[in-house]
């Protein structure tokens, strides 16, 4: 299967957004996701689970959130960043076949693309904090990008 995750990725984002402001659940924004854009069924598929992993581990990834965010109060992040966050640290920790630098790289291009100038370094920021902690980057690996 060979699945372009940028547009399945997009389509979580856009899903999860739509869920908080709204406080609809994932069936009930879903219509409306799905109209705004045309993703293939494998698209939807890992989009999908990218959604229902976060929704399962949102606490302990707002624990993340927190703990990497030196110096900011989760509550005061733009909701985008916080759900590209959330959406690159469940590649990161539950979805072994992504590379760790494209989960990364898709999550600081989708945050260019879709929030505020400052999202990019500060998902990128966010994300390498969160990957010392988990071990899943060692410091000396983390100097040499």
């Amino acid at each position: 299967m060979n699945v372009s995750y940028r547009p399945a990725r997009e389509f979580a984002m856009q899903l999860l957004y739509a869920m908080e402001i709204t406080g609809a659940t994932a069936g009930e924004a879903l219509p409306g996701v799905l109209e705004s854009r045309s993703i293939s069924d494998d698209q939807k598929k890992y989009g999908m689970k990218l959604v229902d992993l976060v929704q399962a581990h949102r606490d302990e990834l707002d624990e993340d959130i927190k703990n990497a965010a030196v110096h900011w109060e989760i509550d005061r992040m733009a909701k985008l960043d916080r759900i590209i966050v959330r959406i690159a640290m469940v590649e990161l920790l539950y979805v072994p076949e992504i590379p760790m630098k494209v989960a990364i790289s898709e999550s600081v291009q989708i945050a260019a693309k879709y929030s505020t100038d400052s999202s990019s370094s500060f998902v990128n920021g966010l994300l390498n904090g969160f990957m010392l902690k988990h071990g899943i980057v060692s410091s000396s690996q983390n100097k040499e990008k």
